[in-house]
């Protein structure tokens, strides 16, 4: 499976010039062989408080404009698209949302962010993702979670569980975490003996910059790819066998014990 992860320059609280420098890159820069291309967290908005504080402004619904294109360069590139996130209406509710949209350009999976982050006021914003939803591909069983999501362990260990041979994780994450970065997405390949697939943003809004450093991580805990803090594709391949053998050499799986486990342990 070829994994292309975009990461970029977000223009603060301007989605039309968003969409226009990822048609931009999308044009130049595909060649074709892609099977999934990645987006980063609120690509279409970037991350603020300011941005939080007014987000009836930005939020859209599921047949907005960003999701329009989004559908559109799925089908035309022959792709499939973890759309990042965007700011996204549910009726009464706002969500910082992940789509997962298939060759075809149809949304055939949905993550809401779960963990929101307080000290930027994000959970003023929106409402907390209640879902782990895992997604059956072409592939095989893929997730996805949103930046601060990789601090819970028990999140990727639950959609591990369920399945997810592969996570995607789109983020804002910026300086000066990028070892926060690198070690815990590191820690969770290994500890579920899956893929991880991060795509982070490059650039700068209001007082953050943010460093890039996409990487997709193997289950065996190696980097398979990662980039540098400029905008671009980092690209790589992944292949689900490297997974089931991954958990046949250290059966983590198998030597669960969860009969033992509190009932209260995550509380």
């Amino acid at each position: 499976m070829n994994i292309s992860i975009l990461q970029f320059n977000l223009a603060y609280a301007n989605k039309e010039h968003n969409i226009e420098t990822v048609e931009r890159i999308f044009k130049g820069k595909l060649t074709g062989d892609e099977d999934i291309v990645v987006l980063p967290e609120t690509w279409n908005t970037a991350y603020s408080t300011e941005i939080f504080h007014n987000i009836d402004k930005f939020a859209e619904t599921k047949d907005g404009h960003t999701v329009t294109k989004m559908k559109e360069w799925a089908k035309k590139y022959n792709i499939w698209l973890v759309g990042g996130s965007i700011p996204v209406k549910d009726g009464e509710k706002v969500y910082n949302k992940s789509l997962l949209i298939n060759r075809n350009g149809e949304i055939v999976g949905e993550y809401d962010k779960m963990h929101l982050y307080s000290a930027m006021d994000e959970n003023i914003a929106f409402d907390n993702g209640e879902k782990m939803p895992v997604f059956n591909t072409e592939f095989g069983d893929i997730s996805i979670i949103t930046c601060y999501d990789i601090r819970y362990p028990e999140l990727i260990r639950t959609i591990s569980l369920r399945g997810a041979k592969a996570i995607f994780v789109v983020a804002n994450f910026p300086n000066p975490k990028l070892n926060h970065w690198r070690i815990l997405l590191q820690a969770r390949a290994i500890e579920n003996q899956c893929y991880i697939v991060a795509c982070n943003r490059v650039g700068s809004a209001g007082e953050s910059s943010y460093f890039g450093h996409s990487m997709i991580i193997s289950p065996w805990g190696e980097v398979v790819s990662e980039g540098d803090d400029k905008e671009g594709f980092v690209r790589g391949v992944i292949n689900f066998e490297e997974v089931d053998k991954v958990r046949k050499i250290i059966p983590v799986y198998n030597d669960r014990v969860p009969k033992y486990y509190p009932d209260d342990i995550l509380k």
